[in-house]
């Protein structure tokens, strides 16, 4: 068996014809590639947290908290009973911080107060990862603010955003 100029151009057309076949292979998955990394969602990186730490002067013990319900004058014996049924279920410690509106006495539970602790909690914890990350507020680009319960006229993100003097465009 000898090699003939008949095998030569059968093996010269067969390696013409998957050369073209890779070629285009690897073009179409370059191309599908590209396509697939410049269209995909962008990661976010969490780069560090900050969590509010409340001054000192801000911990009050159940005890107290349900010393001060009751001296208040307004619950009933059920709303006291109600209270400490949600103060040994909820979770929260033998000591806890409350807002200094509720800690005065007598109690000051209005919308200025819980701006102010809105303003407190959020500004300080914000104040707090910015210095631990270095990022700078013109950096930021979204903004997710949640609160349950408080919901002001300015938002909490508007608040945030004309504080820090955040992007115009920020999401």
């Amino acid at each position: 068996s000898s090699f003939t100029l008949n095998d030569l151009s059968l093996l010269y057309n067969t390696l013409r014809f998957h050369f073209l076949s890779a070629t285009l292979a690897t073009a179409l998955l370059i191309s599908l590639s590209t396509a697939y990394f410049t269209t995909r969602p962008r990661r976010v990186f969490l780069l560090d947290f900050s969590c509010y730490k409340p001054d000192p002067s801000l911990i009050c013990t159940r005890e107290t908290f349900m010393d001060r319900s009751q001296r208040v004058g307004i619950f009933t014996e059920d709303n006291l009973a109600f209270q400490q049924k949600i103060l040994e279920r909820s979770g929260l410690g033998q000591k806890t911080y409350f807002p200094e509106a509720l800690l005065r006495v007598p109690p000051n539970p209005c919308m200025e107060e819980a701006r102010k602790e809105a303003e407190t909690v959020m500004f300080g914890a914000i104040d707090a990862v910015l210095e631990k990350t270095g990022v700078k507020p013109k950096d930021i680009g979204i903004l997710v603010v949640n609160c349950s319960l408080f919901n002001p006229t300015p938002s909490l993100s508007a608040m945030i955003v004309n504080k820090y003097k955040l992007r115009g465009n920020i999401l």
